[in-house]
């Protein structure tokens, strides 16, 4: 298997390790392997970066759901001391 089709199955810590060594073997590495860290730097990139981004939407997700929950939670505090109130 490829390199390159192992990378969507990476966790994000994996692929900055892997982008850090890229980095590293493209400044100082023998040719070919400096030609094929050039090319899969660019492969690298854009898996971070989709991976960031579907972490801050499901991060908003979270949040957006956890909202709902404390509302819906002050909602029925709310009327039960209503209800309370006006059972006095």
């Amino acid at each position: 298997m490829a390199l390159e089709d192992r990378i969507p199955e990476m966790t994000e810590k994996e692929l900055e390790n892997l982008e850090a060594n890229a980095m590293r073997i493209a400044k100082a590495g023998a040719s070919k392997q400096q030609a094929e860290a050039e090319r899969l730097l660019p492969i690298i990139a854009a898996a971070l970066v989709a991976r960031r981004q579907s972490k801050a939407a499901d991060l908003a997700e979270k949040k957006v759901a956890r909202q709902k929950q404390l509302a819906e939670a002050r909602t029925k505090k709310a009327a039960a001391k209503k209800a309370e109130a006006a059972g006095e």
